[in-house]
């Protein structure tokens, strides 16, 4: 009986210990408003109100009326939510704004190509080249993905109609067989042709817009990262969104 009674309190013990840690913890991680800390050190009392990957807003609490104000991300180096959590902003936004380029910069207006295509991609911006990969290059998967889906159909049919035909019993088994492993491969070869062509056009496409982007020494895929926040949960995270 006294070694369990003993076993007994210990388990008490570390409880209320567990307990004690956690309660030090919570006291010490939990604030009484939101803390934004900025690029040099200086710190911002503040009850945020929104924060995007552009800048936040907040209420000034360092001032009597507690005036409402903003500060953009990149002189941001990360934010203390009053619930405890941390964002760390530093690394994540772009310091500054980068202009696109614009429409035409980098084509020479004089020597313009004839194909209406070819001259949408000179004039058109980086972003614009960007979205344009993305469109020519998914329809592009497209038809290669249709290309060997219905060039499988068609060798399937005929296999399929060959074995039909050599092991059938009756003459109608034996036609069946011969239709199957004709009219199969028809239509699925015509299918496959088809959209094999459409990603010869597309996979062209594609490629003259990332050799113009190439040109112009412009990235093919670009990435923005940026916190979002909460007000009403008083959750914060980080987006990422990515363009090519």
């Amino acid at each position: 009986m006294r070694i369990h009674t003993s076993n007994f309190l210990s388990v008490i013990l570390i409880a209320l210990l567990s307990l004690s840690f956690a309660q030090n913890s919570l006291a010490q991680t939990a604030r009484k408003n939101d803390v934004i800390v900025k690029r040099d050190s200086s710190r911002i009392q503040a009850l945020i109100t929104q924060m995007t990957y552009e800048k936040i807003n907040y209420r000034d609490l360092g001032t009597a009326d507690s005036a409402k104000a903003y500060i953009y991300m990149d002189q941001v180096a990360r934010v203390m939510l009053k619930n405890g959590k941390i964002l760390n902003v530093r690394d994540s936004v772009l310091v500054g704004k980068t202009p696109p380029d614009s429409v035409g910069q980098y084509a020479d207006m004089n020597n313009l190509p004839k194909d209406p295509f070819e001259k949408s991609v000179v004039m058109a911006n980086s972003d614009q080249l960007r979205d344009k990969y993305e469109y020519y290059n998914n329809k592009a998967i497209d038809g290669k993905t249709g290309a060997i889906v219905f060039t499988s159909i068609a060798v399937a049919t005929l296999v399929s109609g060959i074995i039909v035909g050599a092991v059938g019993e009756d003459q109608d088994d034996k036609k069946f067989g011969t239709a199957l492993a004709v009219g199969g491969p028809v239509f699925g070869g015509v299918l496959g042709l088809i959209t094999f062509n459409k990603y010869r056009v597309n996979h062209k496409k594609a490629n003259k817009v990332k050799s113009e982007l190439e040109r112009r020494g412009q990235p093919l895929t670009t990435f923005r990262i940026g916190p979002s926040f909460d007000p009403f949960n008083k959750s914060g995270q980080l987006t990422m969104r990515m363009t090519f």
